[in-house]
C-alpha cells in the first residue's frame, strides 16, 4: 500500500508519492518481491496450498501476489486501496482493507503484508480479518515496527524512531518527501494489543521468518551475519 492513512484527509505529498512510485517501479523492488514470496512460501506455503480460498489484503503492486500464485499453484484474490500502484491487476479488487466487499467467513487463508501502519485505526484491520476468515482459517501478518533500523517505505535509517517534526525534516533534507505523513508504526506491545480482537488468536512467528530469510531467502551478507550469531 502507498503512504496513506485510511479514513483521514492526510495524504502523502506529491514529492513523497513520486519517490514511492519510482521505488515501486525499480528492479530492486521487483527482486525484493520475489525474495519475499520465496520466504512466505517457505513459511506458509503448505497452508496456502491447502486453502480453498486465499486473499492478499493490501496487495499493493500485485507482484508479490503473482509470484506466490506461481509458487503455490493457487489463485489469490488481492485487495488494494490505491489503484494507481497496482501493476498486476488480475484477480485484484480496489477496496478498503477495513471494509472488504465480501461476506463473513469466506477466506481460508489471508496474507496481510505491511498494512496496519497505513491505517488510523489498526485494530479495525484485524477486526475485519477476523470477520472474513472461516472458522479454523488463519492469516499471516507481516508487521513493521517503529524500531526497525531502516524505515521500509522511504528506505532511511532510523526514520520511524524520530519525533514527527524531526522525521519531517529528515525526509525533506534527503529529498524523499516534504513531510513524513500517512505512516504510523507501533511498538511490539501496542501492535499485540491491536491484534487481540474477538475471534483471533495470535502466534509470533518472527524467529521462524528471520531464520528463513537468513538461511535461504537472504543474500550473502545476511548469511554471513547469520553464521556469526551463536547457535544459529
Amino acid at each position: 500500500m502507498s503512504p496513506r492513512i485510511s479514513g483521514s484527509s492526510s495524504r502523502a505529498d506529491s514529492t513523497g508519492r513520486d519517490y514511492y512510485e519510482e521505488f515501486l517501479a525499480s528492479p530492486g523492488y521487483r527482486e525484493s518481491r520475489l525474495r519475499k514470496a520465496a520466504v512466505l512460501d517457505a513459511i506458509v506455503g503448505d497452508r496456502i496450498r491447502a486453502a480453498a480460498v486465499v486473499g492478499d489484503l493490501g496487495s499493493g503492486t500485485g507482484l508479490l501476489k503473482r509470484e506466490l500464485e506461481r509458487l503455490s499453484g493457487q489463485p489469490i484474490i488481492g485487495f488494494e486501496l490505491d489503484p494507481e500502484v497496482v501493476i498486476e491487476r488480475g484477480r485484484t479488487c480496489v477496496a478498503d482493507g477495513t471494509r472488504l466487499p465480501v461476506p463473513d467467513a469466506c477466506f481460508d487463508f489471508l496474507i496481510v503484508n505491511h498494512v496496519y501502519e497505513h491505517l488510523a485505526d489498526p485494530r479495525s484491520l484485524f477486526t475485519e480479518v477476523s470477520r472474513v476468515l472461516k472458522p479454523g482459517g488463519s492469516a499471516y501478518v507481516t508487521a513493521g515496527s517503529r524500531w526497525a533500523l531502516i524505515e521500509p517505505h522511504y528506505r532511511l535509517p532510523f526514520l520511524s524512531w524520530l519525533p514527527r517534526r524531526w522525521a519531517d525534516r529528515y525526509v525533506r533534507w534527503t529529498g524523499r518527501a516534504k513531510t513524513y505523513r500517512g505512516i504510523r508504526f507501533l511498538g511490539y506491545r501496542s501492535l499485540q494489543r491491536a491484534m487481540h480482537v474477538p475471534g483471533l488468536r495470535c502466534a509470533d512467528m518472527t524467529d521462524r521468518a528471520i531464520r528463513s530469510v537468513l538461511k535461504g531467502g537472504g543474500g550473502g551478507k545476511w548469511r554471513a551475519a547469520w553464521r556469526m550469531l551463536p547457535g544459529m
